[in-house]
């Protein structure tokens, strides 16, 4: 893992939000962060977040008024962030 972090390119961060759904069920959850690492992607940092519906409203901003933000925002407030 050292040598990942010491390589000459830039890191680069990549922030992953997984559904509610696949977070309640542990065995899911654990595929999901397989095949994160099985793509070369290293985890740096994990926590979990319940958000507000307010916290949703302003990451979905971009999508204000379209049918996917309410389905989004919905769904956000039970997200929790990986």
């Amino acid at each position: 893992m050292a040598s990942i972090l010491r390589s000459p390119q830039a890191l680069q961060l990549t922030l992953a939000l997984i559904k509610p759904d696949a977070v309640a069920h542990p065995l899911i959850l654990e595929a999901v962060h397989q095949q994160i690492l099985s793509n070369k992607f290293l985890i740096v940092r994990m926590r979990e977040l319940l958000w507000r519906k307010e916290d949703c409203q302003r990451f979905y901003r971009e999508h204000e008024g379209k049918e996917v933000e309410v389905q989004k925002v919905a769904l956000g407030t039970r997200m929790k962030v990986s």
